[in-house]
Order: structure tokens, then sequence, then C-alpha cells
């Protein structure tokens, strides 16, 4: 069975930012949640929360600190504490959250989560197919964002909150609450189509997807595509049940088409 390559140029730099926007929007809520008036009388209009400071952004070195400080107890996988010893991290967690809630790509901020190992396909009848191998890369990546446990990811994030909010509006959002972000980055996740089985040919140099609708959708889904159905599913999984909990309503303006 042959099989052909090309290099991906987003690979894992996205994987990293849908953690991020899924932690993100845990700690959020909850802070609101947790901060919230108690509800006003009937005949009476509740008031409306002040917003709240945003803090000063320390220097880099010192952010990346305190983040090491408080992620690194979320898993001791050795995957997942290399990520850590990136510098700049406050900017690389809310630029990916806010790129994939807008379709941009992060390649800039997470290029270091490029996978080492190139895109290949195999032939399938008439046509090719993108190989199990190549779905095979994200394998490591979903099973450590698996065994993060929802409640210490709350409480890391919630105390990074002030700073994460703050470092948002500092990229030229002032004042907008980071939610609205983050349940606009999950519901990308969400309602991405999946395949079992994803076409491909050929285009001058590069491979891209055979079927129009795919080749089509958005630098987001494309990405998800790339990782398997299988590692799609979970981190949907993961995605939706987050945004459940948290009472995140997430509108189908993406379709999750399935074969």
């Amino acid at each position: 069975m042959q099989s052909r390559t090309f290099h991906s140029r987003s690979g894992w730099q996205w994987l990293l930012g849908m953690f991020a926007a899924a932690a993100l929007a845990l700690v959020v809520t909850t802070a609101l949640r947790k901060d919230a008036p108690a509800p006003a009388a009937a005949d009476q209009p509740a008031p409306k929360a002040a917003p709240e400071a945003d803090v000063a952004i320390p220097p880099a070195v010192d952010s990346d600190s305190r983040i090491r400080e408080i992620l690194s107890a979320l898993s001791p996988s050795q995957v997942f504490q290399r990520w850590l010893q990136e510098d700049e991290l406050l900017d690389r967690l809310v630029v990916s959250a806010v790129n994939i809630a807008e379709d941009a790509s992060p390649v800039r901020s997470l290029s270091f989560l490029r996978p080492s190992r190139r895109f290949t396909a195999t032939r399938s009848g008439t046509g090719m197919v993108m190989s199990a191998g190549s779905a095979a890369r994200y394998d490591v990546f979903v099973k450590v964002v698996s065994s993060l446990d929802d409640r210490q990811v709350a409480s890391a994030y919630r105390t990074l909150h002030p700073l994460l909010e703050s470092a948002y509006h500092a990229l030229g959002y002032p004042g907008r609450p980071l939610d609205e972000v983050v349940t606009r980055a999950l519901q990308r996740i969400v309602y991405a189509p999946t395949r079992d089985q994803v076409v491909v040919r050929r285009s001058g140099p590069l491979w891209v997807f055979g079927d129009p609708r795919l080749e089509s959708a958005g630098a987001v889904e494309k990405q998800l595509l790339r990782m398997g159905s299988r590692n799609t599913r979970l981190l949907q999984e993961e995605a939706r049940s987050i945004a459940g909990a948290l009472g995140l309503r997430l509108h189908g303006g993406l379709q999750a088409a399935t074969r």
C-alpha cells in the first residue's frame, strides 16, 4: 500500500489552543457565577455588576513563572510539563483562544507544537485517503488533555482569571468579557464536521480535501479533520460537557457532518 507525504503547516498548534479555550471557559464562567449578585425582587431590575478593573500585566518572565507554578500540578505527564517550559505562556494561551474563536491560525504563538511527522495519504480504491498514521500524530495530545481533572483545571484557571482577562483586553478587546470568545471557540470545536474516512487529492505540491465542502471549511474545522474522527469526537465530547456544565449555550451555526 503506497503512502505519500506533505508537511502539515498547522499541526499541533491548534490543539493546545482548543484546550486553552475549554479551560478558559471553565474559569470565566465559574468566576462570573461566584461573584454574581443575589436575584433582585420581581418588581425591581437587577443591578448591573461593575466590570472588574484590569490588573497590571507583569513582565513575561514573571507571568510565565506564575502560570507554570499553578498549571504544573494539573498533570505529571512529561509532555504537558514540556509545554509549560515555553516562554510568553500568557500571550500564547489567550491569543490561541481568540484565534480559534475567530477561525484564524495561531501558528505564530504555538508553533512549538508542530508535529514532527508528516501528513500521509494512502490509496483506497481508485483514490487517496488520509492515513491512520496521520491521525495518530495527535493521540498523545488527546490522551494528555483527557487525563486532566476538570475541578483542578477550574481551580487553576480561576486563580489566573484576572490575569487572563486583562491580557485579553490588552489584545484590543477592552471591556469585553472573555466568556464570549471562549463560547465561540467551544462552539467551533463542537460543531466541526467529522469523517471516518477523509478523501484527499493532489493540488500541485499539496494535499487538499477531496470533498469541496470540506475544502471550503474554516481552518479550525480542517485541522480537526486532520486529527481523525476518533480524536475529534473525544475533544468534542469534552468541549460539549464543559459547555453543558457551565451553562454555556452553544448555537448550532456549524453543522456536524458525519459519514
